[in-house]
């Protein structure tokens, strides 16, 4: 028998987890590592405390480090489909993971040990459907090997991958319905999926296809619609909760012959910047790629800093909106360009460019995958401190009113958090989005300190209660977000207690992802 090197040091549970189910848990652990290790390989199983702590914990401040049991690493469907046979023969709990960037404790174990299942080595293109218009892709593939095999074909995703997108995989961002540079036209992740191949969490670990893909008579996937619900949707967002995705059908279109991108100085008025994203979308939808808003007090951090050099020596204080547009003619070119530019032609508008130089970050984004930067610099402002993340959807009119009360509750909270947090954000930068959605991308800073964790964690899922309670809608859910909704009574009973049958139906031991939710148990919610 194989003897393992050390317990967890960071597990106070151990004791109790020696026995489960009237069972020596370290000895079914070692039953279940022996048949993974014959099924994938002694490469692509560990349980070694080194590799067991890598995936202990994402980049988050408030979450305490919990470490695997065992960590795999399939490299085909049926391999995954065996590993949730295994977890099912023991009852071991599972957590899909793909690139790891989460913020929020979505891709490491809510429950202490379990199965990690590290998705990265799937990261085939497995089809290219030029004339069908998709591609097949397995998911741990990074958008970043997408974004790179597609545009050598001339092509592209539409949407180019979260800030994370080199190292963050199409599986990451379909279960957490990702957004991006590019959705202001193209919409949510989510939006550009056709179907997926997923392996459900049941003890036959089957393996099912969705959209036109699940006929045996479709030979190539063309439509997410049509023969039988949306079964696609049941995987899309649900952060690793209702299945293991392994591959994903994605809309593709040709790559746009021209792109440019413009910057604005705008007035410190949400009714205005609200005014004019409506204005650009109703008479140029098909040219407009990219509309953002960053609110003053980000810029005014950006221009005291290094992150954005130009901002910095223009010392901006007031709003800044950037867009961006795509055609494939020069005649369209100028039409999204005169679009944009007489709506922005008001006497306090400034505009910043037409280069890098000048303040032009629009222009950057757009054409040299700066959408991949532009976040990056912001986590290094205030060294020592990582971001507990608030994004959410709103309606695009209510914008104005959410950045009122949501300045009226920094401000109210601001004594109480300054103990634990750096600083706080509505927003560092707003995606307006289609169907008159936009996203808000924001948080608050806190200092990665193992004694503040509880109080972090306090403070964040208070402002996440906030944000429920005036009607966002959170898209990124991992472990915080997902447990501050249920936590704020988000929804009805009847609505909750669905839920839960669902997740019993695909997963009836509750073991994919327990704790996202706060689902733990297949007996919870039985009688409700």
């Amino acid at each position: 028998m194989r003897i393992r090197r050390n317990i967890c040091p960071s597990s106070t549970l151990e004791a109790g987890r020696l026995n489960f189910f009237g069972v020596n848990f370290l000895l079914v652990t070692e039953k279940a590592y022996k048949e993974l290790e014959n099924a994938l390989g002694a490469d692509y199983v560990s349980d070694q405390d080194f590799v067991r702590q890598a995936y202990s914990r994402n980049v988050d401040p408030a979450l305490p480090d919990r470490w695997p049991d065992i960590v795999v690493r399939p490299g085909t469907t049926e391999e995954v489909s065996h590993i949730v046979r295994v977890a099912n023969k023991y009852k071991i709990p599972m957590v899909p993971r793909g690139g790891g960037a989460d913020l929020v404790g979505g891709s490491k174990p809510i429950v202490e040990g379990g199965i990690l299942i590290d998705l990265t080595r799937m990261n085939k293109v497995v089809e290219f459907n030029e004339d069908v218009g998709n591609v097949v892709v397995e998911c741990g593939i990074t958008w970043g090997e997408l974004i790179e095999f597609l545009h050598k074909k001339g092509y592209t995703t539409g949407i180019e991958g979260p800030g994370s997108g080199m190292s963050a995989t199409i599986g990451g961002g379909l279960s957490n319905n990702t957004i991006g540079f590019g959705s202001t036209k193209y919409g949510p992740v989510s939006d550009n999926c056709i179907g997926v191949e997923v392996v459900l969490p049941n003890p036959d670990g089957d393996i099912i296809n969705t959209g036109s893909g699940a006929s045996r008579y479709v030979k190539k996937p063309f439509s997410r619609w049509g023969m039988c619900p949306d079964f696609t949707g049941l995987f899309l967002g649900d952060v690793g909760t209702m299945g293991i995705k392994t591959r994903a059908v994605m809309k593709i279109y040709p790559l746009p012959e021209y792109r440019e991108g413009y910057t604005f100085v705008v007035p410190d008025d949400y009714e205005f910047m609200v005014k004019v994203s409506h204005a650009l979308q109703r008479r140029c939808s098909w040219g407009i790629s990219d509309i953002t808003i960053t609110p003053s007090s980000v810029v005014m951090i950006y221009s005291l800093t290094e992150v954005i050099k130009p901002w910095r020596d223009l010392m901006l204080s007031k709003p800044v909106m950037m867009v961006g547009i795509e055609a494939d003619n020069e005649k369209m070119l100028e039409i999204a360009r005169d679009t944009v530019h007489e709506e922005f032609a008001k006497p306090d508008v400034v505009e910043l460019g037409p280069s890098l130089k000048e303040g032009n970050i629009a222009e950057w984004v757009g054409k040299k995958q700066g959408q991949w930067q532009y976040f990056h610099g912001v986590f290094g402002v205030m060294p020592g401190h990582f971001s507990c993340t608030t994004c959410h959807k709103v309606p695009l009119d209510q914008m104005p009113q959410v950045f009122k009360e949501s300045e009226m509750y920094t401000m109210q909270k601001a004594q109480e958090y300054s103990s634990a947090m750096v600083a706080a954000a509505t927003a560092a930068v707003v995606y307006v989005m289609p169907r008159g959605e936009c996203v808000i991308v924001g948080g608050m800073s806190a200092w990665n300190k193992p004694e503040m964790r509880e109080t972090n964690l306090k403070f964040w899922k208070d402002r996440l209660h906030f944000q429920v309670e005036y009607g966002g809608v959170h898209y990124w859910l991992g472990e915080v977000i997902s447990q501050a909704i249920m936590e704020a009574n988000a929804f009805p009973p009847q609505f909750t207690k669905f839920f839960r049958d669902t997740k019993r139906t695909v997963d009836p031991n509750f073991l994919l992802s327990p704790g996202k939710f706060h689902f733990y148990s297949p007996e919870e919610g039985k009688n409700d």
